[in-house]
């Protein structure tokens, strides 16, 4: 069946001591497989009243993004644990016009299975995918590793070494890059909706690429791109080696995606009296 939309509401109310009235404490998050996103929250005065919002956001994520988000989201099944935290409550809507609820405790990140069964953490997609600041998904105590961009760092870095090595081979590379891609949580769509913004950059060699990619700033698209290009040669071409040229362009794409990943330092002005 088709998705139509998600609709997750998230609610950290536990025992003990009640919220200060100006704490957020429910978010509320739909996004369509148009790509139209909606988010509100409500503080906890606003929750007992039953009206009103401490902030609100729209946007568009793209029919690329919310559709793969909404397949990873529709493999959560309802947890029935009972722990003293606060909650989820998942609503998933099909075009035949059904309806799916699963619910459960917002203790830590939910894995679901991505190509190959590899589990990835579907809360750091989301992340990645919304730019709304502060977003829980389905933990409320995010770990440091906020949209998973530092495990991309240490990815891109490792792999942008091994290509420059001629200790790589093609056993390691046919064993390992793919499930690592998959557990960061990167499409696999053939490379069509990064050769359709940037015709001709799936092409090895690539002038294009060498030409633009310091104008993609979208990491996922990247990491579906190396992904996509992994699938073909490792599944379509039959290749024998990993030569200049492959290793070339694969460089090409992963240092972009360590630079966009990697920790800002941010200048400190001092102005003396």
């Amino acid at each position: 069946m088709r998705i139509k939309s998600i609709q997750l509401i998230s609610n950290i109310i536990a025992y003990g001591l009640a919220p200060a009235p100006i704490d957020e404490v429910e978010q509320h998050l739909t996004v369509s497989s148009s790509g139209r996103v909606w988010f509100a929250a409500r503080n906890y005065k606003q929750l007992q009243q039953g009206k009103g919002f401490c902030r609100k956001r729209q946007l568009n994520i793209g029919p690329w993004k919310a559709q793969f988000l909404l397949e990873l989201v529709n493999k959560i099944e309802s947890d029935v644990v009972t722990v003293d935290c606060g909650e989820y409550d998942l609503c998933v809507r099909y075009e035949d016009g059904s309806i799916r609820h699963t619910f459960g405790p917002l203790i830590e990140d939910i894995m679901v299975p991505s190509y190959g069964n590899i589990e990835t953490p579907i809360s750091k997609i989301i992340r990645r995918y919304i730019p709304i600041y502060d977003l829980w998904g389905f933990e409320d105590d995010p770990e440091s590793d906020y949209e998973g961009k530092k495990t991309i760092f240490e990815f891109s870095k490792s792999w942008t070494k091994r290509f420059s090595s001629h200790e790589l081979t093609k056993i390691e590379f046919e064993e390992n890059f793919g499930d690592i891609c998959a557990s960061l949580g990167f499409q696999m769509d053939c490379s069509h909706e990064f050769d359709r913004l940037y015709p001709g950059s799936s092409q090895i060699p690539s002038t294009e690429l060498d030409a633009m990619i310091n104008s993609i700033q979208d990491v996922d698209l990247l990491g579906s791109a190396v992904y996509s290009q992994w699938r073909y040669l490792t599944h379509w071409a039959g290749f024998y080696e990993l030569d200049k040229d492959t290793c070339h362009w694969f460089k090409i794409i992963l240092r972009q995606m360590k630079e966009l990943t990697k920790k800002k330092k941010h200048k400190i002005t001092i102005i003396s009296e």
